[in-house]
């Protein structure tokens, strides 16, 4: 199951770079962070809302493969031999 949706893999495709970035830029990654809290950003909320709509997509996408399956196999059972 993929939850990578067409068109971010093809933008990537059209102009990703492959590289390690995890660790590169910290102090101005800490800078960004730090200015938006000030702004009254939540990190921990917004981590939580993300994790929680992230979930619910894939449960969502999980759900339409099962029962994509399911139809496939009750279709294959009213096939005779």
């Amino acid at each position: 199951v993929s939850t990578m949706p067409d068109q971010a893999l093809q933008a990537f495709l059209d102009h990703g770079v492959v590289s390690r970035s995890i660790d590169s830029n910290v102090a101005e990654g800490e800078s960004v962070y730090g200015d938006l809290e000030k702004l009254g950003i939540d990190w921990n909320e917004v981590g939580s809302q993300l994790e929680v709509e992230g979930v619910d997509s894939f449960m969502k996408s999980f759900d339409s493969l099962l029962n994509t399956l399911q139809d496939k196999a009750n279709s294959l059972k009213l096939v005779t031999l």
